[in-house]
């Protein structure tokens, strides 16, 4: 929503600088910190790498368009799409304070293994019913199936 304290912000251009993300000298603006950033880029690069996320935009707005009108409902899978990209954006900019504020850094290859351990943990910790649609989405995850000898006798409707 375009709500983040960036460096566009008529009330913090007394403070410059560009983003300390690549420090490409490009403005820190919503729409370059995600995904233009060539840090944000990498990030989901290692995500992409562990899941496979379809993602077609490497603009903000039409990727939050295209996620809003693709992800919706209360499917499972579409729910941890939902969870994927708020903790994409959450630890993206976690990282942007940490460099700004503290003087610490992470490489994208751990910022993006953090993004996919906080999800496949969301996973694990909802109780799901044993369904089709679970066993997929633990599937997807890579996540180890809990129940031994399980036969699915559920297919999922939702």
């Amino acid at each position: 929503m375009g709500r983040l304290s960036t460096l566009e912000k008529p009330w913090l251009h007394h403070i410059g600088g560009s983003c300390i993300l690549c420090q490409d000298g490009v403005p820190d603006t919503h729409d370059h910190l995600f995904f233009s950033c060539s840090f944000s880029r990498r990030c989901f690069t290692i995500i992409r790498q562990q899941i496979p996320i379809p993602w077609p935009h490497r603009d903000w707005q039409h990727g939050v368009q295209w996620a809003s009108s693709r992800w919706r409902g209360k499917h499972v899978v579409n729910a941890a799409y939902r969870s994927l990209l708020a903790s994409i954006v959450y630890h993206i900019w976690q990282e942007r304070n940490a460099r700004r504020f503290q003087q610490r850094s992470r490489p994208p290859s751990i910022v993006g293994r953090l993004v996919v351990e906080e999800i496949r943990q969301r996973i694990i910790s909802v109780h799901l019913r044993h369904s089709v649609c679970s066993l997929g989405l633990y599937r997807l995850w890579k996540i180890p199936w809990p129940v031994e000898g399980f036969s699915i006798l559920h297919v999922c409707t939702d």
